[in-house]
């Protein structure tokens, strides 16, 4: 009687221990840039999601997508929010199929993360009016093939203009100092020259002008990480769709939950261009196939991945 007490006791004991580890909260190790384009990550923690679905969050702002892709593919970092593919590709070309991706970006020319901007009395109208001229761009190489590419297609007779490198923090000094005649900018930095610098909009996104809807920022999982914590991986996934479902269909909470994380300033939360982001489920292999082969024929990496391989299932 008394050792079926004991084993009674014992096993109810062991189901507390394992509940209570099962209770437990497992961390995820995420890094993301500290600005607009990490909008999901910023809703998922505001809206409890990531609590919700049992996830504790080291979070580690990172400056650069080159930083992010590094440590991500290093496994310092479990996940990446949000980075440009290229580092990424980069990065897996020197540790095949390290990382997968399992959120695209769906940039148009409506909701353009990107554009080309020119002081207010500036003489230049179009795109094309820039023909040797000076237009600062986002330091790494991908900007300034992008932009050349497309002036290239476009304007096959002009004079390419002069690409000038800039850091950006500096991007919209340099324009204001007519250091430059034009800017490629990107948000938060194209809305604020717009909003407070006066600044004037001559082209929309090149990148979807390049590719419509294209895919250059992603969501990002460390493969190891991934198939040794499939389903923590999955609630974490789960997390960031819900995050994606509720920026569009609360577009004005959102914007409030970006401007805490961001301290940016009310005129130009209202105006900024949200990045859209795919679900998890969403992103269609055929589409990333095509950008992943221009990305190839632009110099910007050097073999083409296969696209089915590359996301997240």
């Amino acid at each position: 009687m008394r050792t079926t007490k004991f084993l009674i006791a014992a096993i109810l004991l062991l189901v507390f221990i394992l509940q209570g580890c099962n209770n437990q909260p497992r961390k995820v190790k995420v890094g993301y840039l500290p600005m607009v384009s990490s909008l999901t990550h910023f809703v998922a923690e505001n809206q409890g999601y990531y609590n919700e679905e049992g996830i504790e969050i080291e979070a580690n702002p990172i400056k650069t997508s080159d930083l992010i892709a590094q440590d991500l593919v290093a496994g310092h970092t479990n996940v990446a929010i949000e980075l440009s593919i290229v580092p990424l590709l980069r990065q897996n070309e020197s540790a095949p199929n390290a990382t997968k991706v399992f959120s695209v970006s769906k940039i148009t020319g409506e909701n353009g993360f990107d554009g080309i901007v020119v002081k207010n009395d500036s003489p230049y109208e179009t795109l094309e009016d820039l023909s040797g001229k000076k237009i600062g761009v986002f330091p790494g190489s991908t900007a300034k093939n992008s932009l050349k590419e497309i002036f290239v297609k476009q304007f096959p007779d002009l004079t390419l203009p002069e690409f000038v490198v800039i850091d950006p923090s500096l991007h919209l000094q340099s324009l204001e100092s007519n250091d430059v005649d034009a800017l490629f900018a990107y948000e938060p930095s194209l809305t604020i020259g717009i909003v407070k610098y006066n600044f004037r909009k001559i082209s929309n996104s090149i990148y979807a002008i390049q590719y419509p809807s294209n895919p250059i920022g992603v969501a990002a999982i460390n493969t190891k990480w991934l198939i040794e914590n499939p389903k923590l991986a999955n609630s974490f996934v789960k997390a960031i769709d819900r995050a994606v479902l509720f920026i569009k269909e609360h577009p004005q909470e959102a914007r409030k939950i970006l401007a805490e994380a961001t301290n940016l300033e009310p005129d130009v939360i209202e105006r900024i261009n949200i990045m859209p982001m795919s679900l998890s489920t969403e992103i269609d292999p055929i589409h990333l196939q095509g950008y992943l082969k221009l990305l190839k024929d632009i110099n910007e990496i050097n073999t083409v991945p296969n696209a089915e391989s590359f996301i997240y299932k």
